[in-house]
């Protein structure tokens, strides 16, 4: 002890002469001084998290929230969950959580609401996550992936409460404009100013991700606010609602009434045109695989007769010769009778998902009927046709009065292709599945063709992946078993442990693998995407809880394509060169 004091004398002798020296007032001062600075060094230790713990009240946020903002509520998330009742649009909720505290805030003057998750251990970096279709709810389960790349996770709700196929709701301009992009994009001001304000220090990288209507949000932001992101994760963009929705009136028209010959009423159909479409073009693209990588070539090779009931011996949901002349429509593009297109067609291996929006096919029930209910609500309520509006009566003039709609009230279409001074600022990934019939692929390819020729080389800044094999947003056939997994907007949650995934499972949560993780990379360290490896897994049992690594294969830039070695095992990604 006397040592340690006489090591310490020489340096509070002059401190204690210095006190000497004080007048009373000064000396009240210094020892308030003293104070202040022994709680503050007491404190320092509550760290960021305990601080950010004792911020995280329905008060704290009060006290910094703008006039017309209420905060619904506030939770301090130890338990690894969360859940929010009522939330019809996205009802599956998050689990395996980092310790965070959840936000709701209601902006009652604009009529949205956001929720955000803010870590305690917090990367600087802030992510918005997209929605899906015209789903009104917060998407909390994505948000709950998102968080776990480290940084501060928000999603809106866009305005409304609904859920899969109602599109009742968008009974007023403003239900319609904060779908199209009012609610995302005040949501996301707000929530960088109350991030900033929550950690007391700036975002350093302001990141979004989103597939098919999410898509369409992220773009649209970006046209909106070249500033907005530093980096965007764009699947599957539903980006241009003004032609899409009216394709979806006239493939249902294809197939009205229900008992017309020509009408495609069974799934049994879709699958067996499917397998006729694998048997004739999987070996085009020079591997025999299971997998059509190359549907350009099918498109030019494909015979549709072998499936008709007259030519087929296998008459096991055969087609009739005017069911196969439905079929063309469907894959070739919608033009109108002007000359107008309107939207690029199906993809040959997209079969599978063409019941989306054809079944159920059920006569006398509206309700149940996709191709009379869903394909007619658009222009029932955004178009202000009215309630009784039935898809039968569709004409091609539904199509010009969408675009007028679209482009002077809801604006939800992202088609301005020159994206400006983003290229200075940022950088896109996007990418679409080649067997995705619910935001055909060719439009997205459409949209990336139409960027370059508008703004010339995008590589700088932009670029595009299609994934053979994929379905829409995520997932394969189980005839095909394509790699599809790059741990982008709802493919986590797809394989086990489900509400607790995040990135690609089975440790490929790396940049190699993980197209987020991949686009962080390029953004801030200057990592320019050229493949992307995506992943499928097998389930090991029943349970569905377990999987094991099926195959790989590099996603490549388009246009470039993924070619064999010729060698090496086609499973392994490593066999595989983009060429």
């Amino acid at each position: 002890m006397q040592r340690d004091l006489d090591l310490v004398a020489p340096l509070i002798q002059p401190l204690f002469a210095y006190i000497n020296e004080l007048d009373l007032l000064e000396m009240m001062w210094f020892w308030i001084l003293i104070i202040l600075a022994a709680s503050l060094a007491t404190s320092w230790p509550l760290s960021l998290a305990q601080r950010q713990a004792s911020n995280c009240s329905i008060e704290y946020f009060t006290s910094i929230a703008p006039a017309g903002i209420h905060v619904e509520r506030v939770q301090y998330v130890t338990a690894g969950f969360f859940v929010e009742t009522g939330n019809i649009g996205y009802p599956t909720f998050p689990t395996g959580l980092p310790e965070l505290c959840a936000v709701i805030i209601n902006n009652i003057t604009a009529n949205y609401r956001f929720g955000m998750f803010l870590p305690d251990e917090w990367n600087s970096r802030f992510l918005t996550i997209g929605s899906y279709s015209f789903f009104g709810g917060i998407n909390w389960l994505e948000m709950g992936v998102g968080v776990k790349y480290g940084g501060v996770a928000l999603a809106t709700d866009t305005g409304h409460s609904s859920g899969v196929g109602d599109i009742t709701w968008a009974n007023t301009t403003l239900k319609q404009v904060n779908w199209a992009y009012q609610a995302l994009q005040g949501s996301i001001y707000l929530g960088k100013a109350l991030t900033e304000a929550y950690y007391g220090q700036h975002i350093a990288y302001s990141y979004f991700t989103g597939c098919s209507t999410g898509g369409r949000q992220g773009l649209k932001q970006i046209q909106l606010d070249p500033n907005v992101f530093d980096g965007a994760l764009i699947g599957a963009p539903a980006w241009d609602t003004k032609h899409l929705m009216p394709w979806l009136s006239k493939l249902a028209t294809w197939n009205l009434p229900e008992d017309a010959s020509y009408s495609l009423n069974d799934a049994n159909l879709f699958s067996r045109l499917q397998a006729e479409v694998l048997k004739q073009c999987d070996p085009l693209d020079g591997v025999k695989d299971n997998i059509i990588s190359s549907p350009s070539a099918c498109r030019q090779k494909f015979d549709i007769t072998k499936v008709r009931c007259d030519i087929s011996g296998n008459k096991t949901s055969c087609w009739t010769k005017a069911q196969t002349e439905t079929a063309k429509k469907m894959y070739a593009d919608y033009v109108t009778s002007d000359g107008q297109l309107v939207y690029k067609g199906s993809e040959y291996g997209s079969e599978l998902e063409w019941g989306t929006f054809l079944l159920p096919a059920v006569a006398n029930d509206n309700s149940q009927n996709v191709r009379r209910n869903f394909d007619g609500q658009y222009e029932r309520y955004f178009m202000s046709y009215g309630s009784r509006w039935q898809t039968t009566s569709y004409n091609d003039s539904v199509v010009k009065d969408a675009e007028a709609r679209d482009e002077k009230i809801v604006q939800a279409t992202a088609d301005q292709f020159d994206l400006g001074s983003f290229r200075n600022k940022g950088k896109i990934i996007m990418y679409g599945g080649l067997a995705d019939n619910v935001v055909p692929v060719q439009h997205t390819t459409y949209y990336y063709n139409r960027t370059v020729e508008v703004m010339g080389y995008v590589g700088d800044f932009f670029r595009y992946f299609q994934i053979p094999g994929m379905r829409h947003c995520w997932g394969t056939p189980d005839n095909v078993k394509a790699p599809w997994m790059i741990g982008s907007t709802g493919q986590s949650v797809q394989r086990p442990p489900y509400a607790s995934a995040w990135s690609v499972p089975l440790g490929f949560n790396d940049s190699g693998h993980d197209a987020l993780l991949a686009l962080m990379d390029w953004v801030e360290k200057g990592r320019t995407v050229s493949q992307i490896i995506a992943s499928e897994f097998n389930f090991t049992d029943d349970t569905r809880q377990n999987i094991v690594l099926h195959r790989q294969r590099p996603l490549c830039v388009y246009p470039k394509t993924a070619q064999w070695n010729g060698k090496g095992n086609q499973n392994d990604a490593a066999s595989w060169r983009c060429q």
